[in-house]
């Protein structure tokens, strides 16, 4: 899965990738974060695929730097993050989500030409 997270006391924006059936969102709920976007994938690959994309977009495109230090982000995964102010949660989501959705258009892809590779070699 790749999730967004907000947490409004520190104004941050977050992405990151979980298993399903983890905890690792009920831990940093504990911690304020709540999560307003949830993909899931087929495979971790997908996933991660999404939050590189997510974290490029950021990083690369926008410019926008990691804004939660380390310190006040005790479970980890503070180099994801954003500041809200500068990555309004509406178009995280957008981005989020037409991201997966075209990781989903690829694995179909792909999978259509396994199927049809497969036939191919039976004949």
């Amino acid at each position: 899965m790749t999730y967004l997270l907000v947490h409004e006391g520190f104004g941050a924006v977050k992405v990151g990738v979980t298993a399903s059936g983890s905890s690792r969102l009920k831990v940093f709920r504990r911690h304020g974060w709540q999560a307003v976007s949830i993909e899931r994938f087929a495979s971790g690959f997908q996933a991660m695929s999404v939050e590189r994309e997510i974290l490029d977009w950021w990083r690369n495109d926008l410019n926008l730097p990691a804004y939660v230090s380390p310190e006040d982000m005790p479970v980890g995964g503070s180099r994801e993050t954003a500041e809200l102010e500068s990555m309004p949660v509406s178009i995280a989501v957008e981005r989020l989500k037409n991201a997966a959705a075209r990781m989903r258009d690829l694995s179909s892809e792909a999978r259509v030409t396994e199927d049809l590779v497969e036939s191919s070699v039976r004949l």
